[in-house]
């Protein structure tokens, strides 16, 4: 999600498969069949061919439990195929194996932050960036982190009217980090998983933790330019805050497009500049780099989600539904994805399968003061002939939609859309 070729493999290529053997071979009684099997394997995952990798590198894995490298490919190409909970232990493995090496924990972050556990998420790429005493790459992937999570936060917020006021407030108030950010973002972010979503406490505390992400990759920005003079990460860094913090998508473009300049099929970069492209209303653009992301890494998940997104804004939601699926079996807490994923099933007939994913983003307290999502859990039901369920979701649809209207008297009447 966040993390691009990292120097580790990145010096594996560059000095060739020997010395990498070399490295990874390191222990006495080395065997030959592991050698070759790892070697095998890492050919396999520079290829991008995760699924042919991950059988060969187990077996690797299985000669040598304690080699760092067998358990580093491993959960990294299991992370790329989407089993992320099996990639959580081998990449932890990696970490304990050598505790002074970053790329563990770079990838231990983009697992946790898959499965919704941000504490844990922010707390591996902050030990990545002390492990790496402030490299590059352990910087860069914290700041996109943060910037991600800050976008994230701030969609939940304004999602409702009592997120929208925090907003308002913090914008009203000068935002410092002594008086802001006294407590560590992994502990902020315990406290909001610990709270109700939604609730007045999770809203304040969403709310400070967004200023605490924006304040941190500001930080790690100024960081990162005086650590690297890699053109292609500066300029995708700056195109994430433009994209990310000053909603400003063209000049995101033209940041990303340099950045593809000096690391031309980056499927990252490609994969942000499609983003940015969708965010401007280029939508040929943005499907082609999507693609071309696509065609580089199959498993490139911000491309597949620009691409549902382009699918569902044309109601196409046949050509939406398997790359919804694989992104809701891959990010299972993300309810943005499962929303979604919801609404093309009940447009394709499936009301069962959409239930399967709404209900438990409703039981999480998903926000909803609209009315919508409750109004498109009422067709699911009808659909399925539960009638009664049915009026009931629907009544909660129509309260919820007049009490936001009731809130907004100046704004015109918004009722809740069975097509959404």
């Amino acid at each position: 999600m966040f993390l691009r070729i990292p120097s580790l493999l990145r010096l594996a290529v560059a000095f060739g498969w020997v010395a990498f053997s070399a490295l990874a071979s390191g222990q006495a009684g080395s065997s030959e069949d592991f050698d070759s099997l790892l070697h095998r394997g890492f050919e396999l995952h520079q290829q991008a061919r995760f699924t042919e990798s991950i059988p060969v590198l187990a077996r690797a894995r299985s000669l040598r439990p304690r080699d760092y490298f067998a358990n580093l490919l491993l959960g990294i190409d299991e992370l790329r195929t989407g089993d992320v909970k099996a990639a959580i232990p081998h990449l932890q493995a990696a970490a304990r194996i050598r505790l002074k090496e970053p790329i563990p924990k770079q990838y231990l972050g983009e697992a946790e932050a898959r499965l919704g556990h941000f504490a844990e998420a922010a707390a591996d790429y902050q030990d990545a960036v002390t492990r790496s005493h402030g490299g590059a790459d352990a910087l860069e992937s914290w700041a996109e982190f943060a910037l991600e999570r800050f976008r994230s936060l701030g969609e939940g917020l304004r999602a409702s009217d009592a997120g929208v006021k925090v907003i308002h407030e913090l914008e009203r108030t000068s935002i410092t980090p002594a008086a802001t950010c006294e407590e560590s973002i992994p502990a902020l972010e315990r406290q909001l998983a610990a709270r109700k979503a939604g609730g007045p406490s999770a809203v304040a505390i969403a709310g400070k933790l967004s200023v605490c992400y924006s304040l941190e990759a500001g930080k790690t920005a100024d960081k990162l330019k005086s650590s690297t003079d890699d053109p292609a990460a500066l300029a995708g860094l700056q195109g994430d805050i433009l994209l990310r913090l000053k909603q400003d998508a063209p000049a995101a473009q033209q940041a990303y497009q340099k950045a593809i300049a000096a690391r031309p099929g980056d499927p990252a970069i490609l994969e942000r500049l499609a983003e940015a492209q969708l965010a401007a209303g280029d939508v040929e653009a943005a499907r082609a780099s999507s693609e071309a992301a696509l065609h580089i890494n199959p498993h490139a998940r911000e491309a597949m989600r620009t691409l549902a997104s382009i699918a569902m804004d044309r109601r196409d939601y046949d050509a939406a539904l398997p790359l919804l699926t694989q992104l809701a079996l891959e990010s299972p807490a993300d309810f943005s994805v499962q929303v979604e994923l919801g609404r093309a099933l009940v447009q394709t007939g499936k009301a069962a399968e959409a239930l399967d994913h709404l209900k438990p983003v409703l039981d999480a307290g998903y926000p909803d003061e609209k009315g919508a999502l409750h109004a498109l859990e009422a067709r699911a039901l009808r659909q399925l002939g539960r009638d009664a369920e049915a009026e009931k979701a629907s009544a909660e649809a129509r309260r919820r939609s007049d009490a936001f209207q009731a809130r907004n008297k100046e704004g015109g009447r918004e009722k809740p859309n069975d097509d959404q």
